[in-house]
Parts: structure tokens; sequence; C-alpha cells
């Protein structure tokens, strides 16, 4: 409506305000208004849930399996039924040429590099240290990418069991998350086959950590099914470590290699009541993907799950670096792989124990450091010492320890690796969670019947390029650092000194000087040992 003219103008607003001011008016649009937001929530909603049925129909479609399997195995002993999940093919990467001059200067970078021996401990910082390493630079080591994944021995196709209610038939643990093999079950998994179907966790599903325990937002899911050369992943459970954020990494690295970080929920809880962590589920380089519905009550037994079983959660990887939550990584991780994996030709590389390499050995200082109950631990070592595990010695060269340092794993996604780590994992599961008792049991029946062996490099290596903090549990119940010397001697210079009336020296305490003893020929006279001189009392040097 237009209006013209003040007049008009002036009619129209008593008018106006009187019509809004009766009851049926105003109710009438704060309906409208109400229905308006409803509306607009309704809405708002559908298109949340068309956008969630989005997602999870591309997870569905990038998921290499369906919820209708069509082969199936009656387990008599448990009455059960045991399904197939058919395992994603990986796709072939390529990786940048090599011209012949580059190739060869790249190969010849550290080969005049000598090993050297560790240094020594030092009083202030006893204990293993780290040691020199040759890494080719970052530019060379992306360059020596493999072109193609490296070949597997004899196993070429490996499928896993799902079982929706499992069932726990022998004395032994295990948990309904790694579906309870039988110990023919296990025994039959260690026979190396062409093809092959193994019980590898999540058995409740063939999607792993869908409705599986172990359990991942449908969002998170989708970025785990994305298709990557390398990624780096870690894991804090039960809030038992800091985050450490990696440092010296590439720019090209930050760009291309992504940086996972599994958490449960009450982990989650302290970060986003300690600021650390917000809408956009990132800590510095560290993508946060947040565990719900964790299978074991112990927190080191679940980080065990992403640790070992990183090809179930990340289908579509070709290459993995893996560190414990404890750890802060400095070194780029094409250099790590190039270092570890791709100059020995290995798919598989893991550093052994700085101090101890019998199995026997690392299980009695299990049990002398109450890491685990001592007769779990007996029966486990029993178990395998009556399959025929034995004290290492020297006839087991060119492999040099059975007892890993497992804090870091680098290791290429193929079958055989991906054999190993399931095998490893229903140890973990099937026994006690100490996972350096179990890891030679379980790699020397695969050596014994395949063409294949694990890169074990040494300690002081790895500390070249992981830097070990302690766990929060020992940091808050730490002492508060001492102060350096330089500080208390700085401190004692600047107490401001005076002199008394006598010429005394006032705000210092004297030092005190021991005596010190004489022979007959050096005693002094008594008279000129009592001499005073007020004179010399002020003039001491303090």
């Amino acid at each position: 409506m237009s209006l013209s003219g003040s007049r008009e103008k002036d009619k129209f607003l008593p008018f106006l305000c009187r019509y809004l001011s009766r009851k049926k008016v105003v109710m009438l649009i704060l309906v409208s208004f109400a229905l308006m937001a409803f509306l607009t929530s309704f809405f708002t909603t559908n298109r949340e849930d068309a956008s969630e049925s989005t997602i999870f129909d591309h997870f569905n479609e990038a998921y290499n399996t369906s919820l209708q399997f069509s082969r199936k195995f009656n387990n008599s002993s448990s009455q059960a039924t045991l399904s197939v999940c058919e395992e994603n093919p990986i796709r072939h990467f390529s990786s940048p040429s090599l011209s012949t001059e580059s190739a060869i200067f790249h190969s010849n970078f550290c080969q005049n590099f000598a090993f050297p021996p560790p240094p020594p401990g030092v009083r202030r910082r006893p204990g293993p240290r780290p040691c020199p390493v040759c890494y080719l630079p970052v530019e060379a080591a992306i360059a020596s990418m493999p072109r193609v994944p490296s070949p597997s021995p004899v196993l070429n196709h490996l499928t896993y069991f799902h079982e929706e209610s499992s069932t726990k038939t022998e004395p032994h643990e295990g948990s309904d998350f790694g579906g309870y093999p039988s110990l023919k079950q296990r025994n039959e998994s260690f026979d190396i086959k062409e093809s092959m179907t193994v019980h590898c966790g999540f058995v409740k599903g063939c999607r792993p950590g869908y409705k599986t325990g172990f359990d991942i937002d449908i969002s998170d899911l989708v970025e785990l099914e994305q298709f990557h050369d390398i990624i780096v992943a870690s894991a804090i459970f039960g809030n038992y470590d800091v985050i450490q954020q990696p440092t010296k990494i590439s720019d090209h690295a930050i760009k291309n290699i992504p940086f996972y970080m599994f958490i449960d929920e009450e982990t989650e809880n302290y970060m986003r009541n300690s600021s650390l962590l917000d809408y956009k589920m990132k800590v510095g380089l560290w993508r946060i993907i947040v565990v719900r519905n964790i299978p074991y009550t112990d927190a080191r037994r679940n980080g065990k799950v992403p640790k070992l079983l990183l090809h179930r959660l990340f289908p579509n990887v070709k290459y993995s670096i893996w560190i414990d939550g404890k750890l802060k990584l400095v070194v780029d991780p094409y250099q790590l792989l190039e270092r570890f994996l791709w100059r020995h030709n290995a798919t598989f590389a893991i550093s052994k124990h700085y101090r101890r390499f019998d199995v026997f050995e690392e299980a009695e200082a299990n049990k002398a450091a109450g890491k685990y109950d001592n007769k779990s631990i007996d029966y486990q070592i029993d178990f395998y010492r009556s399959e025929g595990l034995t004290p290492y010695s020297e006839t087991k060269l060119p492999i040099i320890s059975d007892v890993p340092e497992g804090c870091v794993i680098i290791r290429e996604h193929i079958p055989i690796t991906n054999l190993f780590t399931c095998l490893w994992f229903n140890e973990v599961d099937r026994f006690t969670s100490r996972d350096q008792l179990s890891f030679a049991a379980v790699r020397d029946k695969i050596m014994g019947q395949v063409d294949w062996s694990v890169n074990m490099f040494m300690d002081c290596e790895r500390r070249n390029f992981v830097i070990q903090a302690y766990h929060r549990d020992l940091l808050e119940h730490m002492p508060p650092p001492v102060p350096r010397m330089s500080n208390l001697k700085r401190n004692r210079d600047s107490i401001p000194v005076t002199k008394s009336e006598g010429g005394n020296l006032i705000g210092r305490n004297p030092v005190k000087k021991s005596p010190v003893k004489r022979g007959k020929g050096e005693r002094r006279s008594r008279s000129r040992r009592h001499s005073k001189n007020p004179s010399t009392r002020d003039n001491l040097v303090f």
C-alpha cells in the first residue's frame, strides 16, 4: 500500500497500532511464526537425513562387500554360521619416475655411511640412546617409492570370517570382538595357502567400525575408505597419553599423507574440556577419530585394534606407519619408508627390543614389572614352549631378536603382512595383551612356510626418528623441575651485601671451611693459630 500525504500517514499509524494490540491478532502472528519455525526445522532435518543417507550410500558403494554373503560355513562345535567378508582390491598407485642419473645418485647417497654404535649413556640421562641414521632427501625418498605393490608369497587372496553371534567353547581367553576361534581354527590359520579365510577381529560385520564393536561414525568411516598411498596412525585410549605433534614434516607429506589419531570417549571428553578439540576434529596434524563401544575394558588392549588391524580400518591404503600415542614423530614419513622398507625390499619393519632378545626373558621381565597377571603369562609361555618355541640362539640368524619394541610398525598392506598382523592380533586376543610375547611365535610359523621375513632394525635407529614422552599419569605425579645451578648462583649473587658498623658483612652466611689436618712438621705454634687480627676478618672472601 502506498500512502501519500502526512494526514493519511497520521491516520494509518494509530489504526495499525490498535489493530495489532488485539489478542487474536497477536496469537495469529505467534502461530504463524511457530509454523514457519516448524517447517524450517522439518526441511532441515530431512536435508540432514538425506545427506546422511547419501554418505551411507557412498560408504556402501566404496566398500566392495554387501550384507548378503554367498559362502557360509556351518561350525558344528559352536552351532553358528560363519560368513566370509571379501577383501577390497588395492588400487595400483603410480609414483614419480626417476632418471638414470638421479637413481644412481640416490643409490649412492648413503653408500659410505658407516653405522656407528649408539653413544654411551651419561649420568644425567642413563639408558639407551639414539644413533645416527642416513636418510635420503625427501624428494629422493618420494621418487624411490615402488610403482607396483610388492609380491605376496604364496598367499594372494585373504578373506575374513563374519559371525553375528559368537560363542566361547574352549577354556581360553578371547572376546566377542575376536570371535573366539577354536584351537583347530587357530592351527589351520597358520597353514599358508593361496586363498585363505581367517578370524581378524570385527567378526560381527564386514564393515569394520560399523556395528562391529570399535564403532566409528559413518562420516569418519567414509574418510577411512579414501585411497591413500601412505597414512600415519596412532591411538590414545583411557586418556593414557598426551597427544604429541609431529615435527620436521615436509610440505609434500602434510599435503598428501593424513595423520589419524583414534581416541575413545573418555579421551574425547578430556580433550574437549581442555579446549584441545573443537568441531573440526583436528589437533595440529592429527585428524581425530572417536571410537565408541570399545570391545575391551583394558585401554592397552583396545589400542592393539588399530595397531595391528590398520589394513581392516583402511582397506584402500598402500603403506602405513604406526606410532604409539606417547611418541613424537620427528622425521618425514617418506624418509622412514625409504630407509626401512624400500631400501631393503621389505614389506614389514619393526625395531628390536633395546635390551632383551629372548621371549622367555621378556616374560620374566613382564612378571617382575607387574605388566600382566603372572599366571596368564606362564600359561601363554608354556603353550608356546609346547608348540616348539625355544630360547633365542645364534642358530636363528639372520633373525637378530625374538622380542620387538612394538611401539613403531612400518608396513606395506599386502596379503601376507595382513595375515601376519591378523594372526598376531588373534594371539593378543586369545592370551595376554603383551604383544612382545606372541610376536616370535607367529613370525616363525609364517617364515617356516613362505619366503618372507621381517626387517628388525636397531632400537637406537628407532629413537632417531621418534621421541618418547611419559604417560599422563607419570607426568601428573612428577615433582616440579629443580632449578639449575646457574640460576641458584645468579640468585645468590643478587643478595645485597652491606657492612655493619663494626665492619662485618651482613646479608650472606659465611662459608665454613673444613679443618685441614697437618703433619708434625707442619704443625703451627699455638700462639700463631689463635692470633686474632681484626683487619683480616673484613677481607674474607665469601
